[in-house]
């Protein structure tokens, strides 16, 4: 087979793993918008404020963290899972760019749209919770910006792993790739919390994700004097050069690892 990219058979390919794959992201997209909606309307239904329903919101970002990309993406090369599949799948009449491209892009085509209907829907649903609360009360606060990008980070790297994944294992591809993911993001936070009890000086509580600025508490303790033990809320930032490096690094690392994926596939091929 001609191995050069040609956009027709490209968009060829791609009505193919639409007609293959269309249905089932349907479907799993159905489910995850239900699921955002049980969890995220409530609030614009009620009148009196509720903890309990602001949090609901932050438990929806921890789902869409874990799940928004990473159940569309691990049917992403599910076409080289079996024998059979995969003989057909190397069988198709285009080249491993336009394959690629083509899983690639479809996939891209259901997280991305689904992340910013997440954050859509969040912001609507404050606002007009917020002018159902009595005047003069304290209104429903957005979810902090950094955590924000920090879960944006974090679902476009699950996204990439994840895709990475679906074509190395090729069975269990989604378990295994969660195992992976789960050790070395614990490795990772580890590290993270034994550096930051060490520079902050044990502090009393602290919020340290990795590549993220900390918040440290120091509360005072019984028997001990100012200013032996002060106490405080900290908030130590990156500074913005530092920001961007970490947003770049974060577009870079989900780059490797979707050239990993096509190399991966490259090899299942020969």
């Amino acid at each position: 087979m001609n191995q050069t990219f040609d956009i027709h058979r490209f968009a060829l390919m791609l009505r193919f793993d639409v007609a293959e794959k269309g249905r089932n992201y349907l479907m799993m997209a159905g489910v995850l918008v239900f699921c955002i909606l049980a969890m995220m309307l409530p609030i614009t239904q009620t009148s009196e404020p509720s903890e309990f329903l602001r949090i609901l919101h932050f438990a929806a970002l921890f789902m869409i963290a874990l799940f928004g990309g990473s159940l569309y993406t691990s049917t992403a090369f599910s076409q080289y899972s079996e024998q059979s599949n995969g003989i057909a799948a190397l069988m198709i009449p285009a080249s491993r760019l336009e394959k690629y491209f083509s899983s690639l892009l479809l996939n891209l085509a259901f997280v991305i749209p689904f992340l910013i209907f997440f954050w859509q829907l969040h912001y609507w649903t404050i606002d007009y919770a917020n002018t159902l609360l009595p005047s003069g009360g304290t209104g429903y606060g957005y979810i902090p910006k950094d955590l924000l990008e920090y879960t944006t980070y974090c679902y476009l790297i699950i996204q990439a792993s994840v895709f990475l994944g679906s074509i190395y294992f090729k069975k269990f591809a989604y378990i295994k790739t969660a195992v992976a993911v789960i050790i070395f993001g614990s490795m990772l936070a580890y590290f993270n919390y034994t550096m930051a009890i060490k520079f902050a000086s044990k502090p009393s509580k602290f919020l340290a994700y990795p590549l993220s600025g900390w918040k440290v508490w120091f509360y005072t303790e019984e028997g001990m004097e100012r200013p032996k033990y002060f106490a405080g809320f900290y908030h130590i930032q990156f500074s913005e050069t530092i920001e961007y490096a970490v947003q770049g690094f974060a577009v870079w690392l989900a780059a490797m690892l979707w050239i990993c994926a096509y190399y991966q596939m490259k090899e299942r091929e020969i």
